[in-house]
């Protein structure tokens, strides 16, 4: 459950995953700063450390030998007492000559060169010098402090005192490691934070982003409540008073078209009823004749254009009434042969359609179902390609207690662009032939009131699917 919820941190959302990006950014940076900082001053306070230290028993040391040794050779002094040196540190002490060579070591170490370390030209000169560096006895790091030997003001040799940093570093590592171990937990402590917090700011945005799909789709009837007092419900503000003015459009639009489609009904009536009637009249005139057949078809054309606008008018305001009526499938099936059989041979197709001896019962309104079984053969018909083929199938699921009506044809198909908006109010594709735009509209809401669906899947240049699916009768 932990792995999901820091999965779901990092993937299920750009916006938590900018936020925290940017905050573990910042976090890192501030924290490798502080690491650089921490470990810069812990060492060096460490250093410090050993290095006062060390310089303050090489300077004792060095006032105890030239209070009781001034007046005898540094050689000298050493070969009499050693232990003025030897007893005033743990260091490693040496005694080196002004050249450079070694004149004691108390471990014993033999040197081929002589010493150039920076911490002995500074001895040599009279001041306090460190050193820090590798040694060829030590596999460690060590400190060096040279201080000089004077006897009356004038520098004789240098006295060296030199200690292995090894436990030093030791504990600086274990400091600095205890404090990256500290950084990793309370990283991990952030990001769940962080995680917890983003989740708050984003949840409101998931559902502006759900509410505004929906919208998208259609349903202006949602609205965005119980958003925070913020930029966030600023936005869900806007997307309810957009959806408030797209209603308010619509609702207009809708009315219109209603009114104008029932008023045009009459005088289309009238204009097709008196251009039938003229063509009975004697005229000698081809000319009129033929305006008079063109003056009824566009009439026609345009009444059947008006029922469909009438008829959307309906399924948008949900004024439909549907007559719903006991129908057995072998109903539907005579209704299709009837339908498509006289056109077969007029307009030179194939038809293929199931025999289905089932007894199965619908409970539908059969004319509005026609309606949508004309729409969707004619389109089928209408892009055949020359010698097309149609076929109708049946598939029946009693585990869904549902049946699906396949109608099939290998004509131009539909591109994949616009396979998604073939449903949509007032679509044309690129090839379509449909008058208006609302035929395939019009019959998903049919489906759709019947509790069924209508899905349509092609492949452009090779073929179409259209599929009603409607609940069987219990």
């Amino acid at each position: 459950m932990k792995n999901n919820f820091i999965k779901n941190i990092f993937v299920n959302s750009s916006i938590r995953y900018s936020i925290i990006k940017s905050s573990i950014s910042v976090f890192l940076f501030i924290i490798l700063a502080l690491s650089l900082s921490i470990s810069y001053y812990v060492r060096k306070a460490y250093y410090d450390t050993i290095r006062d230290n060390l310089s303050n028993q090489i300077i004792k040391a060095v006032e105890n030998y030239q209070n009781n040794y001034k007046n005898s050779s540094l050689e000298t002094n050493i070969l009499l007492d050693l232990d003025d040196f030897i007893n005033s540190t743990s260091a490693q002490v040496q005694v080196i000559d002004l050249d450079g060579r070694v004149l004691m070591d108390t471990i014993g170490v033999t040197y081929e060169e002589p010493i150039d370390t920076q911490d002995f030209k500074i001895a040599i000169l009279g001041g306090l010098g460190q050193w820090i560096g590798k040694v060829s006895y030590s596999k460690s790091k060590v400190m060096s402090v040279s201080y000089p030997i004077e006897n009356y003001n004038q520098v004789i040799g240098v006295l060296r005192f030199t200690v292995s940093l090894d436990y030093a570093n030791k504990n600086i590592t274990k400091i600095i490691f205890t404090f990256t171990l500290a950084v990793v937990i309370a990283l991990i402590f952030y990001i769940i934070i962080i995680g917890l917090v983003t989740e708050k700011i984003i949840q409101p945005i998931k559902t502006l982003t759900n509410i505004a799909k929906k919208m998208a789709l259609g349903d202006l009837g949602v609205r965005c409540k119980n958003l925070p007092n913020n930029e966030v419900g600023a936005l869900g503000d806007t997307l309810n008073y957009m959806a408030d003015e797209i209603s308010k459009k619509d609702q207009l639009k809708n009315n219109f078209i209603s009114t104008v489609s029932h008023e045009l009904r009459t005088p289309l009536t009238s204009i097709k009823g008196w251009a039938i009637t003229l063509q009975y009249d004697e005229f000698d005139n081809p000319a009129i004749l033929n305006g008079l057949k063109i003056i009824e078809g566009e009439t026609e054309r345009l009444a059947v254009m008006v029922e469909e606008l009438l008829d959307f008018s309906k399924f948008i305001s949900q004024k439909v009434t549907l007559n719903f009526e006991k129908i057995d499938i072998k109903d539907i099936n005579e209704y299709i042969v009837n339908y498509i059989k006289p056109r077969e041979d007029r307009e030179n197709f194939e038809f293929i359609i199931d025999d289905i001896s089932e007894d199965i019962v619908l409970n539908i309104d059969f004319n509005r179902i026609k309606q949508v079984l004309v729409n969707v053969l004619d389109n089928a018909i209408k892009f055949l390609k020359e010698n097309g083929k149609i076929t109708v199938k049946y598939l029946i699921d009693r585990n869904k207690n549902i049946i699906c009506l396949e109608i099939t044809d290998n004509g131009m198909g539909i591109p994949s662009e616009e396979l998604s908006r073939v449903k949509e109010k007032f679509f044309k594709g690129k090839s379509s032939k449909s008058k208006n735009g609302l035929g395939l509209s019009i019959s998903d809401e049919i489906m759709k009131l019947h509790g069924g669906e209508l899905l349509i899947d092609s492949i452009y240049g090779e073929w179409t699917k259209v599929t009603l699916v409607l609940p069987m009768d219990k």
